[in-house]
């Protein structure tokens, strides 16, 4: 159900787990498996989410390019995550690292650089649907850059945006620990668990409630109201 129209979604978030952790978690089990995200998913995101704005660039976005890369870059640290053979500081950081190592195989850069063009608003966007039980925000660039007033890069905005995100998660838990993630319909139940494990549930109602605080997005009285709620804490920190 559509959150700002409570009209039926074409793909629900449900449907974009489905999408793309299914083939994550395959390929995460067997480097021989055929799964893999495709394109046309990768599209429909797109289209749902609303983040056609990203491809007015003189850059063409490399779907093929991207997916072929993505065991080598996401995927990758990922594996690190899950099988603890990476460490990294903070929690939020191994999906800063994925993210990045991602994003920049979208664009054919001449080289890989912070000053080169990445597809962070997208990457970030299928990673948070594609690895539920790690510690994905979702970036958007109107949240991000407009509102928290970051760099105005998003490769460079991405690395305190995951921090800030984090930060309001733990400022937040108490209000959002008694959120209870809804029961699958189609996803399958190992999917399910490891989100409802890794807090998604959470880190979604928190990316919600920022947007309708700041504006936005818009939903219901009710929704809106929940949403300052959540989001007043963190505000307050920043």
């Amino acid at each position: 159900m559509d959150y700002q129209t409570g009209k039926e979604l074409d793909a629900s978030d449900e449907d974009l787990l489905v999408m793309f952790a299914t083939p994550t978690f395959a390929m995460y089990k067997s480097s021989s498996t055929n799964q893999t995200i495709s394109e046309a998913d990768i599209r429909e995101l797109i289209r749902v989410a609303r983040l056609k704005a990203l491809f007015r660039s003189e850059q063409p976005t490399d779907f093929k390019g991207a997916i072929a890369a993505y065991r080598t870059t996401a995927l990758a640290i990922y594996s690190g995550f899950k099988k603890k053979t990476l460490t990294l500081a903070n929690p939020y950081d191994y999906a800063t690292k994925a993210t990045l190592d991602w994003s920049v195989k979208f664009v054919n850069n001449t080289s890989v650089s912070l000053n080169g063009n990445h597809r962070v608003p997208l990457a970030c966007r299928i990673l948070f649907f594609a690895m539920p039980d790690m510690m994905v925000f979702n970036f958007s660039n109107g949240l991000a850059i407009k509102k928290m007033r970051l760099q105005s890069r998003p490769q460079a905005a991405i690395l305190n945006f995951n921090k800030y995100l984090y930060e309001g998660l733990q400022l937040n838990t108490v209000l959002l620990k008694n959120l209870d993630m809804p029961k699958p319909s189609t996803l399958s139940e190992d999917i399910w668990v490891a989100a409802n494990k890794g807090g998604w549930w959470q880190r979604r109602v928190l990316d919600l409630a920022l947007l309708l605080h700041f504006g936005l997005v818009s939903a219901t009285p009710q929704l809106q109201t929940k949403g300052r709620q959540l989001a007043a804490r963190w505000s307050a920190k920043k």
